[in-house]
């Protein structure tokens, strides 16, 4: 039932710019609570998060788009957007976050538990980091030290310490270079790499993640 309901939200998005993403499904594993700020609206139609380093919002969706089969366990789902308008597109969507709703928003909590990933955004995530690294001052830093070879573009929410390697679930991807110059051709995106960790949602370098919003400002 929920993957039909699903799908025919992602089509229904795809049609109607009013249209509401689709809801998330449980998945697994640990926690992070984010300090928030959130709207005075009754029916808390957007949160924002004051944690983020970027502006990052939850938008609450209709209620009928997340009804469960189970009527003992209902939950709120919202919509995460680098936006605070209701996103158009279904690519604008970082992804998608349950929350119970007698829980106060002001404690909705960004963990791996209770996000669902968007692989529609995942891949505009990639394609920007692969057509930006080259004018990216961080990634530029590394070739004062690194000639040859291949370079993790590693996700910031968990720098590692000097010389060492980022865990395989905080780099977003590697890239070679030669002879001094990034190959932008050569961008694999790591599979390991998680949108939401133990220690929160990814996070890009300030001259990446203006290209991303811009990017997805374009949709």
């Amino acid at each position: 039932m929920f993957a039909t309901a699903r799908q025919s939200i992602i089509s229904h998005l795809c049609r109607s710019p009013k249209s509401a993403p689709l809801p998330p499904r449980p998945t697994l594993l640990s926690t992070l609570l984010l300090s928030r700020q959130y709207s005075t609206s009754p029916e808390r139609r957007l949160v924002r998060d004051t944690a983020y380093p970027f502006p990052l919002y939850y938008h609450l969706l209709p209620r009928s788009t997340t009804t469960t089969t189970s009527s003992s366990s209902p939950h709120d789902s919202y919509a995460l957007s680098f936006f605070p308008t209701f996103p158009q597109h279904n690519r604008q969507v970082v992804g998608y976050i349950s929350h119970h709703p007698e829980t106060p928003a002001s404690e909705l909590q960004i963990k791996p538990n209770k996000f669902t990933e968007n692989e529609a955004f995942n891949s505009v995530l990639h394609t920007i980091i692969q057509q930006n690294l080259v004018d990216d001052p961080m990634v530029q830093s590394v070739l004062q030290q690194q000639l040859e070879g291949w370079t993790h573009i590693a996700d910031y929410r968990n720098p590692a310490p000097y010389g060492r390697i980022p865990l395989p679930e905080d780099i977003f991807g590697s890239v070679q270079i030669v002879d001094g110059v990034i190959q932008p051709d050569s961008y694999q995106r790591m599979p390991s790499h998680r949108i939401v960790s133990s220690l929160g949602l990814f996070q890009l370098s300030d001259h990446l993640h203006e290209r991303l919003v811009h990017h997805l400002k374009s949709l």
